[in-house]
């Protein structure tokens, strides 16, 4: 249903009034119809050529399209749900308005012309329009009336938005990618670290798996090419960083359409890419084909998901809520209040990169696995405002401790790796470098010994394979040691060293943000 409304479209607030609006926020549209009336509707987007703006046709009751007349219109192919980026789609309405108004005072001063040569045939015409009118109002009450009565008798008089809202479940990040996946072949999951694209790119798979599906997994470019045109998915992780140039981006980018007319376009492979916010902010005009619009941003999460993420984490680390803890009796496990709990809130990607430097999923993930159980409810709110000086701190604290060596020895080793640490595959020349740094000795087996300890906090094991809970601490860490043993720099790989040390940072890398970066 198309809501007329009488005022501009609210761009300037346009997310929290598309979630307020519609129950998946990608379906909110704010626009015109073919009487230039503005208004808004939930519904399904359609693609929209070059040059021209969204417009709902209310007598055909479906999205159509329409010349866009005014400045910084759309350049390429894209999504009618994503009008108010344009310029030139957000002041259509105005000026259609306008239009429409001139227009009106255009006939009036013709019919005033008309007057003073025929009256008998403007008030005949008059008449005759008159009646007419009455006829089409006659219908349409009648019309309305009846409808009404139905909807009223069926539905209890709910708008369909409203309907939506209490039956579907869309405004959430899996939900909404599977959803996207049913009417595109090529998926864009946005974020900074820590927003969960990994995370979400890993349920995506486990579940696809168990439908049987082919599903290819790529985190380095030059195996872009190894990629087959047979059925399945292909989930393309971890291959922009923040570091890279614009032609860096840009070649990896024609690499990806390269990939996607040759599987999904000329094949049945549908592909699921993660960018980091950073990057395509950066470089928009890079991403401004229509493929990377049909794209999810983790960066503007819903309450129900840091809801869910925390309540995973709480359960995993034994810690509950007050109020949960009076109930059940369990007075071993960590507590964390109410207040605490209801500080996980949505918050602007302004902030996140200035003030905090890492999203929220992974401030979650931290703080449940870093906090000491004692201390849990008087740091944790602490610790969500500034993640990442805390965890600066936590790690500058661990490797300054003479009493943790080992452990010290143990984190430096996986976060040398470029994917994972085998306990089978150790490079012994770096771990005699970094003994020998650390002026301390110990054997194969208390390493092994030690890194599973390290699973309470950091680390994570799968399969006699460990590596970081949070991809983000290996950025810090790494920083923390370099500082420390600048020499230790040419023990890594080009891959660490491209994204992870610099002679100056991009222009939005800022705030909290830098301590991911060790500059030379």
């Amino acid at each position: 249903m198309f809501n007329i409304i009488n005022t501009s479209c609210p761009y300037n607030n346009w997310v929290t009034t598309a979630r307020e609006s519609c129950a998946d926020p990608d379906r909110c549209h704010c626009l015109t119809d073919e009487y230039s009336r503005p208004g808004w509707i939930c519904t399904d987007p359609i693609w929209v050529e070059a040059n021209r703006c969204p417009e709902f046709n209310t007598v055909a009751n479906k999205m159509d399209s329409a010349p866009c007349s005014g400045n910084s219109c759309p350049f390429s192919i894209y999504k009618s749900s994503l009008n108010h980026l344009y310029e030139g789609c957000r002041t259509a309405v105005l000026e259609m308005t306008t239009h429409s108004k001139s227009l009106i005072s255009t006939l009036t001063s013709k019919d005033e012309e008309e007057i003073g040569t025929s009256r008998l045939a403007l008030a005949l015409g008059l008449t005759f329009g008159i009646l007419v009118l009455c006829i089409i109002v006659a219908v349409i009450v009648a019309v309305l009336f009846r409808r009404r009565r139905k909807k009223h008798k069926g539905n209890k008089d709910e708008p369909e938005e409203k309907k939506e809202m209490l039956t579907l479940d869309e405004e959430r990040a899996l939900p909404r990618t599977k959803r996207a996946f049913q009417t595109g072949t090529f998926v864009v999951l946005k974020g900074i670290q820590g927003a969960g694209k990994t995370f979400l790119a890993e349920r995506l798979r486990e579940e696809w798996i168990k439908q049987n599906a082919d599903v290819k997994c790529i985190c380095e470019p030059k195996y872009l090419s190894e990629i087959s045109e047979g059925n399945g998915y292909c989930i393309l992780d971890d291959l922009f960083h923040e570091l890279q140039s614009e032609k860096e981006v840009l070649e990896i980018r024609n690499m990806v359409d390269e990939l996607y007319e040759r599987v999904t376009l000329n094949g049945n492979r549908k592909i699921l890419l993660t960018v980091t916010s950073l990057i395509m902010d950066r470089y928009p005009s890079l991403f401004s084909k229509h493929h990377y619009q049909n794209m999810i941003d983790l960066d503007q999460l819903c309450d129900e998901d840091l809801k869910e993420i925390l309540e995973f984490h709480m359960e995993q680390n034994n810690i509950v809520r007050v109020r949960n803890d009076c109930k059940n009796g369990n007075i071993s496990a960590t507590i964390m209040s109410e207040e605490n709990y209801q500080r996980i809130m949505p918050t602007k990607v302004s902030d996140i990169v200035k003030t905090q430097g890492i999203g929220m999923p992974a401030s979650i993930a931290l703080a449940c696995k870093l906090i000491e159980q004692n201390k849990f409810d008087e740091i944790f709110g602490r610790w969500i405002k500034s993640p990442m000086s805390w965890l600066h701190s936590n790690l500058k604290r661990l490797l300054d401790d003479d009493n943790k060596k080992l452990s010290i020895i143990a984190l430096e080793l996986v976060a040398f790796q470029a994917d994972t640490l085998n306990t089978e595959d150790i490079n012994f020349d770096l771990l005699n470098k970094l003994m020998k740094l650390e002026n301390c000795n110990f054997s194969q087996d208390c390493l092994t010994v030690t890194l599973k300890e390290l699973e309470r906090t950091y680390l994570e094991e799968k399969d006699g394979r460990f590596t970081f809970r949070v991809p983000v601490v290996r950025k810090v860490l790494l920083k923390i040691i370099f500082q420390k043993y600048p020499e230790l720099i040419t023990w890594c790989d080009d891959k660490i060293q491209k994204r992870r040390v610099c002679d100056s940072l991009p222009a939005n890398i800022f705030g909290e943000y830098k301590k991911s970066f060790h500059f030379k």
